[in-house]
């Protein structure tokens, strides 16, 4: 079966898929990325794949017993209403579907999947891209602005309710938020889901990125609060923080904002960071493979900036900083001889 043809269960299955989702190996990350981009028209059936292996990420406990009957005869149904084609995949499984692990699996991943493909009929959502190399600006209906990083998408509904503002990312954004009054009634929120973290804002500028298997919330201006489970939290101006997928409380730290923010003004501003994580970015951002190839770099921490518009000009500016070649081949970049 071609990715093409993957269901969203499908993509749950896949062992590869699932290591990406979970940024756990970089040539998958590579992989689906680009794969992602060139095949668009799956986007839906990825984002909603990658919620659920987000959530079964996090261990959840066995659905009650008395529930499971009621549950297999929906999901039945869905299957069944598929068609004859359908076909599960079963030569890559996870190991939490093994042995006793086999039954709360499968129920919850295919009970998410009823749930999030009846929530998608129910509300129509429009899909905007940002693709590699490039940002994209997106003005919405309450006149509030989003920056989408390259590799980056947003979904909202396409019948907007300015009473109820809420957004979808799937990457990283730069969000510019209109504060809206209400006349004798709080002011109406913004949400924006990112990964299992929920951001509710008023009216502010922050930065959301979701890229890798944590979710970092950057706050410019204004106030914002974050949700994740049963915790909670609320970041002033300057700060940051991150929540990865499996963890419960929030890491909240005071930084430079610039560093998590200047891509929007093409560029990307390095602070003692390891040039593997650089060259992670940089991988993620133009849709190619940079390499190391002298191994001895690849913990050396980078410090410096680099502009983004101009690749060839990035990769000059690279081998400067780390002294050492950078050559393009193809779709592939090398670091190091």
């Amino acid at each position: 079966m071609s990715y093409q043809e993957y269901t969203t269960a499908d993509f749950v299955n896949d062992e590869s898929f699932t290591n990406y989702v979970k940024a756990a190996d970089q040539q998958a990350m590579l992989f689906w990325e680009k794969w992602i981009h060139d095949n668009p028209s799956s986007l839906e059936k990825v984002n909603e794949a990658k919620e659920i292996i987000g959530l079964l990420s996090l261990g959840k406990d066995p659905l009650k017993e008395e529930f499971y009957e009621s549950l297999k005869n929906r999901i039945d149904n869905t299957i069944s209403a598929q068609g004859a084609n359908y076909q599960p995949v079963t030569k890559k499984i996870f190991p939490f579907f093994k042995i006793a692990a086999i039954l709360t699996g499968l129920v919850i991943g295919a009970g998410l999947l009823f749930y999030m493909r009846n929530k998608a009929q129910d509300i129509p959502l429009l899909t905007i891209s940002a693709p590699y190399g490039n940002t994209k600006t997106i003005m919405l209906p309450d006149s509030s602005t989003v920056i989408l990083n390259a590799n980056s998408s947003v979904k909202y509904p396409k019948n907007w309710d300015k009473t109820n503002r809420q957004i979808w990312l799937n990457g990283e954004a730069y969000f510019k938020i209109k504060h809206i009054e209400q006349k004798n009634q709080p002011a109406l929120a913004f949400t924006v889901h990112a990964n299992l973290t929920e951001v509710s804002v008023l009216g502010t500028v922050f930065n959301v990125n979701t890229h890798g298997d944590s979710t970092l919330v950057t706050l410019v201006s204004g106030k914002v609060g974050l949700k994740h489970k049963d915790q909670s939290l609320i970041l002033a101006p300057g700060e940051y923080a991150t929540c990865k997928k499996g963890e419960i409380a929030f890491r909240r730290k005071v930084g430079d904002v610039e560093q998590f923010t200047s891509w929007v003004n093409g560029k990307y501003i390095f602070k003692n960071t390891t040039v593997a994580e650089v060259c992670n970015k940089l991988s993620a951002y133009y849709g190619k493979k940079y390499l190391i190839k002298d191994q001895s770099i690849r913990t050396k921490e980078f410090s410096g900036t680099l502009e983004l518009k101009n690749e060839p000009v990035l990769m000059q500016t690279l081998a400067a900083l780390l002294n050492t070649t950078v050559k393009k081949n193809g779709k592939e970049v090398y670091i190091g001889s």
